[in-house]
């Protein structure tokens, strides 16, 4: 016998019904929007101590994800039910690790995102400086592109050298980020709450 009769256990609700679902839950995004935009304006006012609190927000929000995950797998709301429960296992270790050693966690992720920015920001000028030598009988303007490919890779090495002034300045960066997309879910939140009267 077919599987077509058997209900689909993601597809279990009207449109209807979400919207009132998501307009019972409004608060939630409202919170959640308040909660970014304070930890923007932390962000620049105490870069160092907002990095602490980042590796917590990161380490639940993993454990979260991986709880759900390995829901998910187990009742078979995914293609992949073993690569689900994997993943939610994995989710959960990172997550644990890094509400358990926030400094650690957050030295270690911030330091590997401004070498990855300093590596292709290294790599790019190196690649400009050798596409304006090779091609300086074909192109015009060699000499500007030699000159951007030196300022990048300088940039490069500046962020290699002073990991932790590029971390402060990226996570000021993060929080000017972070308190604008609070703003948009504060609003988003907003608009839910109008969705019950719509019917």
């Amino acid at each position: 016998m077919s599987d077509s009769n058997q209900a689909d256990p993601l597809i279990s609700f009207s449109p209807q019904q979400v919207s009132e679902l998501i307009a019972k839950n409004w608060w939630i995004a409202l919170i959640r929007g308040i909660f970014l935009v304070a930890l923007g304006l932390y962000a620049l006012v105490s870069p160092g101590i907002t990095m602490l609190a980042w590796a917590f927000v990161v380490g639940f929000f993993l454990v979260a994800d991986g709880l759900l995950a390995i829901v998910a797998g187990v009742a078979g709301w995914t293609q992949s039910r073993g690569w689900s429960v994997v993943r939610g296992i994995l989710a959960i270790l990172v997550g644990g690790f890094a509400i358990g050693h926030p400094a650690i966690f957050g030295a270690i992720a911030g330091i590997t995102v401004v070498a990855i920015v300093a590596g292709w920001s290294i790599a790019g000028g190196v690649l400009e400086i050798m596409i304006a030598i090779r091609e300086r009988k074909a192109i015009q303007g060699e000499g500007w592109m030699i000159l951007n490919g030196t300022f990048a890779i300088l940039f490069g090495v500046v962020l290699l050298l002073a990991p932790l002034l590029s971390l402060d300045l990226f996570i000021r960066v993060s929080g000017v980020f972070a308190m604008l997309f609070g703003i948009v879910v504060v609003f988003t939140s907003l608009k839910f709450r109008k969705l019950k009267y719509v019917a």
